[in-house]
């Protein structure tokens, strides 16, 4: 990990574990409306950020079930052209939301659209009350953990050879091709999305990346986790990113950052934590501090959640004031 120096104190992270600090939005749609989205959208582009992410979700993940929630894929497409410089993705895509060649099929069409920056991500799916709503099969979580093997297997392939025939307990596919490719060689990242061991020894055999919600104590027992994985599985533990996924209020002081703190909770149906865990909250300087504690238990990648309403002053503080203290 290295180090830059302002003022005789500690005020960038450089690298992580060789790797360059990657700091990411998940703009969260949930009761926004699509022109607020896309304002968004264009304004994290235009600041530079490095990522945008959508949520793979049919109703709000918190609170009242009956606030906007956009259908995944279709946003992401729009995001594909909407932003320019930005990479996309969805942190991260439910395996039980729809088959694997579906999803490996309109993934790649966002690569081919976004010019080869999409962020591929997957994981088992947790939000039982959409599939109750909507009447749609929620099998227990052995079964997503063993589907979720399957079907990145079975991504993978589609994306990599020309045809693909897969005979597994819970899909298969025969001589299937998929035409066009992503952008992308051999295939888009792939982020593993949850906690605990499954998702950390499907990380080490399949991912570039293992993302994890929740405060730095938390990264430190994924990355620990990833390690011991890494090793099991024959892979060096340098070659699969640990990613955090913090909500984020940042503003110009620490009074203001708690107030919007507030706000977003409040619009996301959460309550704000006593003790702030698994949220980046304060000044700018504030925020380059707290960052610095993900990374010095191994992350390199954060993407930070941003509830609705979207704040374009943090944004900016942000791109302006974060960042730059960090690179």
């Amino acid at each position: 990990m290295s180090f830059a120096h302002g003022s005789g104190t500690i005020t960038a992270v450089l690298h992580v574990r060789g790797r360059a600090f990657h700091v990411g939005v998940q703009l969260q749609p949930h009761r926004a409306g699509w022109p607020e989205y896309e304002a968004a959208l264009r304004l994290v582009d235009e600041l530079g950020l490095q990522s945008v992410w959508g949520a793979d979700h049919l109703l709000p993940f918190a609170g009242p079930d009956d606030g906007a929630c956009f259908e995944t894929l279709t946003s992401l497409s729009a995001m594909a052209l909407v932003t320019r410089r930005a990479r996309i993705g969805v942190l991260v895509n439910g395996v039980v939301y729809r088959e694997p060649a579906i999803l490996a099929k309109a993934s790649a069409q966002v690569d081919q659209m976004s010019g080869g920056r999409l962020e591929f991500g997957i994981g088992a799916g947790w939000a039982e009350r959409e599939f109750r709503a909507y009447g749609l099969p929620f099998p227990d979580v052995a079964e997503r953990f063993a589907r979720l093997e399957e079907a990145i297997e079975i991504i993978v392939s589609l994306w990599t050879r020309p045809r693909t025939t897969f005979e597994g307990r819970y899909y298969q596919l025969h001589d299937a091709p998929l035409v066009p490719k992503p952008v992308q060689s051999p295939h888009p990242p792939i982020t593993i999305g949850g906690s605990g061991w499954r998702t950390a020894r499907l990380a080490a055999r399949f991912a570039s990346r293992l993302n994890v919600v929740g405060s730095p104590a938390n990264a430190a027992i994924a990355f620990e986790r990833l390690q011991r994985c890494c090793e099991e599985a024959g892979r060096a533990v340098a070659e699969v990113e640990l990613s955090a996924h913090p909500k984020v209020a940042i503003a110009t002081s620490q009074a203001r950052a708690e107030e919007l703190a507030l706000r977003q909770a409040e619009a996301l149906g959460e309550t704000f934590p006593a003790d702030r865990s698994g949220w980046i909250v304060g000044s700018p300087p504030q925020a380059i501090a707290q960052l610095q504690r993900y990374a010095e238990v191994g992350v390199s990648h954060v993407v930070l959640g941003l509830g609705h309403p979207f704040d374009a002053e943090l944004l900016r503080l942000l791109a302006t004031e974060v960042l730059p203290g960090l690179f």
